[in-house]
């Protein structure tokens, strides 16, 4: 889908004559437009994704593509023909199309409404449809302090703590795991040596009580006598 759409995006612009290098693009329009097309535009029951000879539509239902990619319990289905396989629809296994298709819509109009007037005030627009995580924040801080753009030193010596954290707890948890192991070694071999001695004393107890039952019977032999 990505590689239909800047395809056709980049078709666009030659003809527009902005050349096709793509050094004017603006990703956040980028993004806009890919949201506003399969979010609104395109039409999921009538049209196929073909990305060979630089990128085309087709029809689902044409007379030597209805065989391949119409579905007719599932219409809404996307249809992306295989490059290297004309006759095999990639998009066949992809469910819910419907709903993504609500999502992107979704997504284009947050966005929409941050970068219209009257602009909402936020401190990160593609924060309102990605929510980062605590993970993500932490590699900003790092990657600030790397860049040398942390403003002071109170900031690097942060991404470096956070940094240093990290792998100090790799190596914990490498530590925890080795000495778990180590245990569970010992434990087997003592449970082995348990088993072996408990071998050996059923086996010699047994010696014995067969001469004890020996040794009897020759007794009642000579009383007998």
């Amino acid at each position: 889908m990505i590689v239909s759409f800047l395809q056709h995006r980049s078709r666009g612009d030659l003809n527009r004559g902005y050349g096709g290098s793509g050094q004017h693009f603006n990703l956040g329009s980028l993004l806009l437009d890919f949201l506003e097309l399969y979010g609104f535009d395109f039409n999921y029951v009538t049209t196929g994704i073909s990305v060979r000879h630089d990128g085309y539509y087709f029809p689902k239902g044409q007379l030597d593509k209805k065989e391949y990619f119409w579905q007719p319990n599932r219409p809404s289905s996307i249809a992306v023909e295989n490059p290297l396989d004309p006759t095999m629809d990639v998009g066949a296994g992809a469910y819910r199309i419907q709903m993504i298709s609500r999502v992107l819509e979704h997504a284009f109009k947050t966005l929409l409404a941050y970068v219209s007037e009257p602009m909402e005030e936020t401190d990160s627009i593609l924060a309102r449809i990605l929510p980062p995580t605590e993970e993500m924040a932490k590699r900003r801080v790092l990657k600030d302090a790397l860049e040398g753009r942390g403003g002071d030193d109170g900031v690097q010596n942060e991404a470096v703590a956070a940094s240093a954290g990290n792998s100090g707890n790799g190596g914990g948890n490498d530590k925890q795991r080795g000495a778990k192991q180590r245990k569970e070694k010992r434990h087997s071999k003592n449970w082995n040596k348990n088993k072996d001695n408990k071998k050996r004393r059923h086996s010699s107890g047994g010696g014995g009580n067969d001469y004890a039952g020996a040794k009897s019977k020759s007794k009642k032999k000579r009383k007998s006598k």
